[in-house]
C-alpha cells in the first residue's frame, strides 16, 4: 500500500447507486453487493454521471470500524441528477482526508490496504471513508479515509 502525503480537503459529492449493512465480522454484504453490481449493472441507468469510475463508500458508522456501517457502491453524479428507480442517493460531506492507494491483485491489495489503516495511528472521524475502482476495473484504487 503507497501513502500519499499530508491530508487534504475533498469537496462534498453526490452518488447514486446501492447500499447494503455490514461489519468486519460480517464483509459478506460487501462481496454480494460488487456481485449484484457485476450482475445487474446500473451505469447505464444512472443519468448525470461526472464519470465511470466506480466510488465505494463507507459511512454511518456506529462507532469506530469494528463496529456496524453502510457500505455504498455506485457512480458519482451531478447535483440535480435524477435518481432511477431501485437505486439510492448519497451525499458524501466534504472533508479533510488521508489518501491511501491499493496497488496490486484485487481484492487482495484493497484488504492488506484497510488491514494497515486499521492498525494505523490516523485519527479517523468515521463519518465517511471511500475508495475510487477505475472505471477500466483493476488497480489503483484510491481510498480516502476521513481525519480530523
Amino acid at each position: 500500500m503507497q501513502q500519499a502525503g499530508e491530508p487534504v480537503h475533498r469537496e462534498g459529492f453526490w452518488l447514486v447507486g446501492r447500499q447494503a449493512k455490514a461489519s468486519n465480522d460480517d464483509p459478506g454484504p460487501i462481496g454480494a453487493l460488487w456481485g449484484e453490481h457485476f450482475e445487474r449493472p446500473f451505469k447505464d441507468l444512472v443519468e448525470g454521471r461526472v464519470s465511470d469510475d466506480i466510488y465505494s463508500v463507507y459511512c454511518e458508522y456506529e462507532g469506530d470500524y469494528t463496529k456496524p456501517y453502510t457500505v455504498f457502491l455506485g457512480y458519482r453524479v451531478e447535483v440535480d441528477a435524477t435518481t432511477p428507480p431501485g437505486l439510492t442517493r448519497r451525499f458524501v460531506p466534504a472533508g479533510r482526508f488521508a489518501l491511501r492507494v491499493a496497488d496490486g491483485p484485487i481484492p487482495d491489495a484493497l484488504m492488506e490496504a484497510w488491514a494497515a489503516i486499521w492498525a494505523s495511528d490516523l485519527d479517523r472521524t468515521y463519518n465517511a471513508d471511500y475508495e475510487v475502482h477505475p472505471a477500466a476495473g483493476g488497480s489503483p484504487v484510491n481510498i480516502f479515509v476521513g481525519v480530523r
